[in-house]
C-alpha cells in the first residue's frame, strides 16, 4: 500500500482515527473533587505541613455558645487513595449518632485521598501502604489546627481500619494531638496483619515497607489516655487478635486501654455498631474524671 502523502485529506482523517484508537486504550482519569485549598474554611483545615486536609462537618443540634466539650474527629479506612460517596455517607450516619450540642463532629479526609467532599494534600498509595510518618504528621497537624479553631476541652478520635491505625499512630507519635480514641477494626500490628491478608488472598508475602506499625509506639502514649479498641467477632480482615495485642501492650505501658470483641459484626459492619456513641461518651467521661 502506498503511503498517504502529507496534506492529503485522507491523512488528516487517518490521524484522527488513530488518536481515537489511542484514547480508547488509555483508562479515563477519575473526576477529581475540589482541592482542599479551594474549599470553604469550614470544609478544610491546615495540616501543619504547608497543605490542608478536607473535612466533612456533621450537622447536628444547635451548638452551645460556650467552647465545645469535645471535638470528635472521625478518620476513614483505606481505599486505594479514593473515597466514594457511599463511604462518606456511612461516616455521616456515624457522625449523626455522635452529634450533640456540646461537640463538633467532622470526618477528616486522610492525606492524599480524593473524595466527593474534596481532595486532601499529601500522598496516598494506590496499594494502601501509606501509614507513613509524613501522613501521620499531617493528621496531627490538622488536629492541632482544629483544636485551635474550636477550643474544645477534649479531642477524641474515632478511626476505622486504616483510620484506626492512623489514630493509634497519632496517639503514639504526636502525644497531645488527641486526648482519647475509639479504634474500630484496627490493624494495630501491621506486619503480621499483612502476612494474614496475603495468605488470605493466596499469594506470597507482600509486606508494607512504607507504613509505621502502631504497636511500636504505645510506650509514647501519655499514661492514662483512655482508648477503646473494638473489633467485630466476624471480622476476618483485621481480626480481634491484632487489636487485643495492641491493647495488652498499651495497658502494660500505663494507657487506659480496653478491648471489646463485638458479636455478630464484620470488618465493615463495625461502622453500624450501635455502641459507637456510648463508647465515645464513655471516653469523654473518663477524660473528665
Amino acid at each position: 500500500m502506498k503511503p498517504i502523502p502529507r496534506g492529503h485529506p485522507r491523512a488528516g482523517r487517518a490521524c484522527a482515527l488513530l488518536a481515537v484508537a489511542l484514547l480508547a486504550l488509555v483508562p479515563s482519569a477519575p473526576l477529581r473533587a475540589q482541592a482542599c485549598a479551594g474549599l470553604p474554611a469550614e470544609r478544610a483545615t491546615p495540616d501543619g505541613q504547608g497543605g490542608c486536609l478536607a473535612l466533612v462537618p456533621v450537622e447536628g443540634p444547635a451548638r452551645d455558645a460556650a467552647a465545645p466539650r469535645a471535638l470528635v474527629a472521625m478518620i476513614h479506612g483505606d481505599g486505594t487513595g479514593s473515597l466514594e460517596q457511599r463511604h462518606v455517607d456511612a461516616w455521616l450516619r456515624v457522625g449523626e449518632a455522635l452529634a450533640a450540642g456540646d461537640r463538633v463532629v467532622a470526618l477528616v479526609i486522610r492525606p492524599g485521598y480524593r473524595s466527593p467532599a474534596g481532595d486532601s494534600s499529601g500522598w496516598a498509595n494506590p496499594r494502601d501502604d501509606d501509614y507513613t510518618a509524613a501522613n501521620v504528621a499531617r493528621v496531627a497537624g490538622a488536629l492541632a489546627a482544629l483544636r485551635q479553631a474550636h477550643r474544645p476541652r477534649h479531642v477524641v478520635l474515632v478511626g476505622h481500619s486504616g483510620g484506626a491505625a492512623t489514630a493509634a499512630l497519632v496517639l503514639g507519635r504526636h502525644p497531645g494531638a488527641a486526648d482519647a480514641a475509639l479504634l474500630l477494626g484496627c490493624p494495630c500490628d501491621v506486619p503480621p496483619w499483612r502476612r494474614h491478608r496475603d495468605a488470605q488472598r493466596g499469594h506470597g508475602d507482600r509486606p508494607w515497607h512504607a507504613s509505621l506499625n502502631p504497636l511500636d509506639f504505645v510506650a509514647s502514649i501519655p499514661q492514662a489516655t483512655p482508648v477503646i479498641v473494638a473489633t467485630g467477632m466476624r471480622d476476618d480482615n483485621t481480626l480481634p487478635l491484632f487489636a487485643r495485642r495492641w491493647t495488652e501492650k498499651a495497658s502494660a505501658a500505663g494507657v487506659d486501654a480496653r478491648n471489646e470483641d463485638v458479636p455478630g459484626l464484620g470488618h465493615a459492619g463495625i461502622l453500624r455498631w450501635d455502641g459507637i456513641a456510648s463508647r465515645v461518651e464513655a471516653l469523654l467521661a473518663a477524660l473528665e474524671r
